[in-house]
């Protein structure tokens, strides 16, 4: 799975969303542990950099707006409730200071936990960087009035062309983006048809746009693309080490527990079947053979290595 988290994306942490940052660190999870390909540019860090700070500066504004003084009408103030009320109002304003304070620290230090993610993101991953070929046919775009991109800017087309030449042929790619250069006109949950279009035709394969992190999470993350659990991860393990029989059977249960898995997790469930006979040589018993099918059945097209199709085609044999 190959996915690209556009600037606007990143940059809402430092404003107001519902989206949780957990949510951002899954992603780049899974692509640390192979389980997704997650494509970032030098572009989307250049414009991350270049934005941050006002983001956060609108986000303050509003944040003081929120604590103003208590405005309380004359007539109130006689009432028994009201020394509550003006106790209560002193003690916000105060706790909102003191956060105030402790966030503009850690902005100017830019020690968020957003910039620590973020920073760390860009730090470890391969980024994307336009050549002098691409950065033409990003202008070339924009002036014939291609999306994506608005108002002669070049950083969506220049991301577009990156992801074009990155994304290998015959692979979906996964677009998380609230930017409406992307989005139809007509449906606004649905690509732009002309990069729908570009896309099937180019690469053969589907993009598929998502307008919040969230989103695209409740559709992939719970499933079979980027899930990545350690007690998982342990019983695969174990596979490989499975002393008996019995020990396999009751590895294998317990992994049938799980609803799905990534193509990464069923790689390593077919290698523990090649190196231990005590899993390989049982792979067509029933409990076995019904684990295996549900584990590689999102992914079979991408289990093209002989030694996977080796296993793949005893299992199917069994059901002829």
């Amino acid at each position: 799975m190959h996915i690209f988290i556009d600037t606007n994306i990143l940059l809402s942490f430092f404003h107001f969303t519902s989206e949780d940052l957990n949510s951002l660190n899954n992603v780049f999870v899974s692509h640390k542990k192979g389980a997704a390909s997650l494509h970032l540019t030098e572009q989307v860090r250049d414009e991350f950099h270049r934005n941050r700070e006002t983001k956060i500066t609108d986000a303050l504004t509003r944040f003081k707006d929120a604590a103003s003084a208590l405005q309380v009408p004359t007539f109130m103030r006689t009432l028994p409730e009201f020394e509550k009320l003006e106790k209560a109002s002193k003690s916000l304003q105060k706790s909102h200071a003191e956060l105030l304070g402790t966030a503009n620290k850690s902005i100017l230090e830019r020690t968020l936990a957003a910039d620590l993610l973020i920073e760390g993101m860009f730090k470890k991953s391969k980024l994307l960087k336009a050549s002098a070929t691409i950065y033409t046919n990003a202008r070339m775009r924009v002036d014939i009035g291609n999306p994506p991109g608005k108002n002669g800017s070049l950083g969506d087309a220049i991301n577009w062309l990156l992801l074009l030449d990155s994304v290998p042929n015959e692979e979906d790619l996964y677009i998380v983006s609230d930017d409406k250069d992307y989005y139809s006109i007509i449906d606004k949950e649905k690509i732009n048809p002309f990069l729908d279009d570009e896309w099937r035709r180019t690469k053969k394969s589907s993009v598929v746009c998502y307008r919040s992190l969230s989103a695209f999470l409740k559709d992939h993350f719970a499933g079979m693309t980027l899930s990545f659990d350690p007690e998982k991860k342990e019983l695969i393990d174990a596979l490989s080490n499975c002393g008996s029989f019995a020990a396999t059977h009751a590895v294998v249960a317990k992994l049938d527990e799980f609803p799905s898995f990534s193509l990464l997790e069923v790689k390593a469930i077919l290698d523990a079947a090649n190196v231990n006979s005590q899993f390989g040589w049982i792979v067509t018993d029933g409990d076995v053979k019904s684990f295996i099918q549900k584990a590689i059945a999102p992914h079979k097209k991408h289990l093209k290595e002989a030694h996977y199709q080796e296993i793949i085609n005893s299992v199917e044999a069994d059901d002829a």
